[in-house]
């Protein structure tokens, strides 16, 4: 192995270890050097962000790493590089890895790829590079100090494998920035930018309302409602009966999770009030139940159905 200089050593940026903008729940974290180094050779080698000013540099908070950053040195070549993630083990020397983006082609100035990459706390970012120039990384002025090391692997280790260090560098930094997103329901997509229904594993796009129909059968000293729904989600039944005077009967139905293209039925049993006041009018007359049927989606969003039923009078 042995590393080449990037067009020389030139003007960089201050080197940052994790930004946390305050209008928003992503983390970004890293060093922000300008890579002017790349290490090259016959074997291929993969690189390691391991301290940052004698820290280690994991990762702040688990998510997924929907975006990654490098900085390059001014300079028209273009150069292959995959952001690596590798878990630490119980040995210091061992590593998993955890985590893998596409190959991007990055060129001097700050190069911005997207990705979908889990990511959990502690992780520590990684960069392969393709062809002969290798992986990338930040020796000078703004990465010196003995507590800014990298480290390095024998080739491309694959995703889910296992990884020894061939060896460390003090004095030196990885030029790879990460941005991860939480990922509230833990289906590997970052809910700001990726998922569109966060609130659900099984949902990327916008969390679905729920479309729910019912119908009312009115029946001795209950009303039963039958409920359909578009999507699985829990629904409640209730119903309110003007008894006269100010006097109202309001009846409530135990919730019950309705599945997607099955019918539910749902009880709406009399109250004593409701049943005396039937019994005090004739069979020609009726009372109006108003029902109110709400089902509730992943999101919090409530679906409502209204309808009324006819109550024969008892008298």
């Amino acid at each position: 192995m042995r590393k080449r200089a990037l067009l020389g050593l030139a003007a960089t940026a201050a080197l940052v270890l994790s930004l946390a903008p305050a209008a928003s729940a992503a983390t970004e974290f890293g060093a922000s050097c300008t890579a002017n180094r790349a290490e090259e050779g016959m074997t291929p080698v993969s690189l390691i962000g391991l301290t940052q000013n004698g820290v280690p540099s994991g990762a702040p908070v688990s998510g997924v790493v929907t975006s990654w950053k490098v900085r390059v040195i001014g300079t028209p070549s273009v150069f292959s590089q995959q952001l690596k993630v590798f878990r630490p083990t119980a040995s210091p020397a061992l590593f998993q890895v955890a985590g893998e983006s596409a190959p991007a082609n990055v060129t001097g100035g700050e190069n911005v790829a997207a990705t979908r990459v889990p990511i959990q706390a502690g992780d520590l970012l990684g960069l392969f590079g393709a062809g002969d120039i290798g992986a990338l990384y930040c020796e000078g002025p703004e990465s010196a100090g003995a507590g800014n090391t990298i480290g390095g692997f024998a080739g491309n280790p694959p995703l889910g494998s296992s990884a020894t260090l061939i060896g460390s560098g003090s004095n030196v930094l990885l030029p790879a920035r990460a941005v991860i997103e939480p990922d509230a329901d833990k289906d590997g997509y970052g809910d700001e930018t990726q998922d569109g229904c966060p609130q659900s594993a099984l949902v990327q796009t916008a969390c679905p309302v729920v479309v729910l129909d019912a119908f009312s059968i009115a029946s001795g000293n209950a009303v039963k409602v039958l409920i359909a729904t578009s999507t699985t989600a829990p629904v409640k039944v209730s119903g309110t009966v003007k008894l006269g005077k100010g006097s109202n009967a309001k009846l409530s139905a135990k919730q019950k999770t309705v599945t997607a293209g099955k019918i539910t039925s749902f009880k709406l049993a009399f109250t004593g009030p409701l049943k005396e006041k039937l019994k005090e009018i004739g069979p020609g007359q009726k009372l109006t139940l108003k029902i109110t049927a709400k089902a509730t989606n992943v999101a919090g969003q409530v679906s409502t159905d209204k309808l009324q039923a006819k109550l024969k009078g008892q008298g």
